[in-house]
C-alpha cells in the first residue's frame, strides 16, 4: 500500500518523533513546534501563553542568591526596625555592647557547632558542657581560691574531654551524634547538679578584710558588666571581654577552616564521608576532632558565663544549644554537612542578639520572642533549598493530580500506537 506524503504537524502521520503526527521533537499530538503538550504553538508544558518555566527557572536561579546572602540580609533588616522603632536607644553603644555580651557565649558554642556541622554531625550537648564548665569554674575560684589563669585552661580541658567522649562514640561506637550528644547532655546536667549539690554557687568571694580576694576580683573581669579589659590599650574604657573572647574565637576558627589542610577535610567529610575516605582523609580523626573542638570551646565559654551571672546555677546553659545551631543556621550552614562559614554563624549570631534586644526594646512578649525566632529558622533553612521552587510546583501539581487532566482548554492526548506485532511465522512442514 503507497503512504501518501504528509508534511510536519499533520494529524494521523506516523513519522514524527515521539508522537503521531509531532513536529520535531513533539511528545504529544496537535500543534507544531509543541513541547510536552497539545495545542498551542510554541507551547511549554500544555500552556499556550507565556513560558512559565522560564520564570520558574529565572527564580530558581536566584533563591540560591537569596539563600546565600540570607544572614546579611537579616542582620540588615534587623537593623533598619532597630534603628526605626528605637533609634538612639537601640545604636547606644553600652546597649550594643550588652547585648553582645549577653549572647557572646552562646555564640562561642554556635562556633563549636558549625565545626560539627560543617562534618555532617550535631551537637547537642554543649549546653549542659557549658553548664558544668560554669558550675566547676565557680566551686575553682569559690572553694579553692584559684586563679584565672588556672580556671579557664582547666575548664577547657573539661569540656574537651566530654567532646572526646562524644566523638568516640559518634566515629567509633557507630552511634548517631544525635543520640550520642542528647545522652551525653542528660550525663553533663545530671554531674553538674550532683556536684552542686542543686544549688547555686557564687563567685563574689569576700577575704577576712571583707574585700575580694584578689582571685575572685580576676575571675569577674571575664564576664561581669561594667568590669572590662585592656583599658589604655583598646581605647580609655578598654573592651567586655566576652565580647572579645567571641570575636577572637570567630577569627581563630575562620582562619582554621578557610587556610588549613584540616579545614579543608572537615568540608570534605561533610560533603561526602566515603570519597574523603577513598582520597586518603582520615574520616575517624575529623569526625573525633570536630567533637572535641566543639566540647572545648563549650569549656570556654563556662567561666565567661559564671562571671556574666556572677554565680553559677545548675540550670546555666539549659535551651543554649537551640540558640548555636540556630545561629549557625541562620548563617547559612547546612544540616546536612558540608557547608557553612564561621563568618555566618558570626552574622547568624548577630541576628539573634539583636533580635533579643530589639524585641525587648520593643516590650514584645517573651512568648511571641519564641515564636518568632522560630519562624526565622524555619525560613533559613527554606531558602538554603536550591529545589524550593521546583518542589512547590511539583506539589501544586500532585494537588491537581485527583481532578481531571481534561479541562477547559486542554486536548486529550491521544494514545502513542505501539508498533504493529510481526506476523507469526508459519511451519514449513517435513
Amino acid at each position: 500500500m503507497t503512504r501518501t506524503a504528509q508534511p510536519d504537524g499533520a494529524a494521523a502521520g506516523d513519522g514524527g518523533a515521539n508522537g503521531p503526527g509531532g513536529g520535531k521533537g513533539a511528545d504529544g499530538p496537535g500543534g507544531a513546534g509543541g513541547a510536552k503538550g497539545a495545542g498551542g504553538a510554541g507551547g511549554s508544558d500544555g500552556a499556550g501563553g507565556p513560558d512559565g518555566a522560564g520564570a520558574v527557572s529565572r527564580a530558581r536561579r536566584i533563591l540560591p542568591v537569596l539563600g546565600s546572602l540570607q544572614a546579611y540580609i537579616g542582620l540588615i533588616l534587623i537593623v533598619a526596625i532597630g534603628v526605626i522603632t528605637k533609634g538612639d536607644v537601640f545604636l547606644n553603644q553600652t546597649n550594643l555592647t550588652n547585648a553582645v555580651g549577653a549572647f557572646a557565649t552562646r555564640g562561642i558554642l554556635a562556633v563549636g557547632v558549625t565545626l560539627v556541622i560543617l562534618a555532617a554531625g550535631i551537637d547537642l550537648s554543649v549546653g549542659s558542657l557549658m553548664g558544668f564548665a560554669s558550675m566547676s569554674a565557680a566551686i575553682m575560684v569559690a572553694h579553692h581560691d584559684m586563679p584565672v589563669w588556672l580556671i579557664v585552661p582547666a575548664c577547657m580541658l573539661i569540656g574537651a574531654g566530654f567532646g572526646l567522649a562524644n566523638g568516640i562514640g559518634t566515629a567509633w561506637l557507630k552511634i548517631q551524634s544525635f543520640v550520642m550528644t542528647l545522652a551525653m547532655m542528660s550525663i553533663a546536667r545530671g554531674l553538674d547538679r550532683k556536684m552542686s549539690d542543686n544549688e547555686s554557687v557564687g563567685t563574689l568571694v569576700a577575704g577576712p578584710d571583707g574585700e575580694l580576694t584578689e582571685n575572685s576580683e580576676s575571675f569577674q573581669k571575664l564576664g561581669t558588666p561594667d568590669n572590662n579589659v585592656l583599658e589604655g590599650i583598646l581605647g580609655p574604657d578598654g573592651i567586655y571581654f566576652p565580647v572579645l573572647a567571641f570575636l577572637m574565637v570567630c577569627v581563630v576558627f575562620h582562619l582554621l577552616l578557610s587556610r588549613t589542610t584540616f579545614g579543608r577535610h572537615i568540608y570534605a567529610v561533610g560533603g561526602n564521608p566515603t570519597a574523603a575516605r577513598l582520597s586518603g582523609i582520615n574520616v575517624t580523626f575529623v569526625i573525633i576532632a570536630v567533637f572535641t573542638l566543639s566540647g572545648m570551646l563549650a569549656g570556654f565559654a563556662g567561666p565567661i558565663d559564671a562571671a556574666y551571672s556572677v554565680s553559677a546555677d545548675p540550670q546555666a546553659g539549659y535551651t543554649y544549644e537551640l540558640d548555636a545551631i540556630a545561629a549557625a543556621v541562620i548563617g547559612g550552614a547546612s544540616l546536612a554537612g558540608g557547608k557553612g562559614t564561621i563568618i555566618g554563624t558570626f552574622v547568624g549570631a548577630l541576628i539573634l542578639t539583636l533580635l533579643d534586644n530589639v524585641l525587648g526594646l520593643n516590650a514584645v512578649d517573651d512568648n511571641w520572642q519564641l515564636v518568632i525566632k522560630g519562624s526565622i529558622v524555619v525560613l533559613a533553612v527554606v531558602l538554603q533549598r536550591p529545589d524550593l521552587l521546583q518542589s512547590i510546583k511539583n506539589g501544586i501539581d500532585r494537588l491537581r493530580g485527583g481532578r481531571s487532566r481534561t479541562g477547559p482548554g486542554r486536548t486529550p492526548k491521544a494514545p502513542v500506537p505501539g508498533p504493529a506485532p510481526a506476523p507469526a511465522a508459519e511451519e514449513t512442514p517435513r
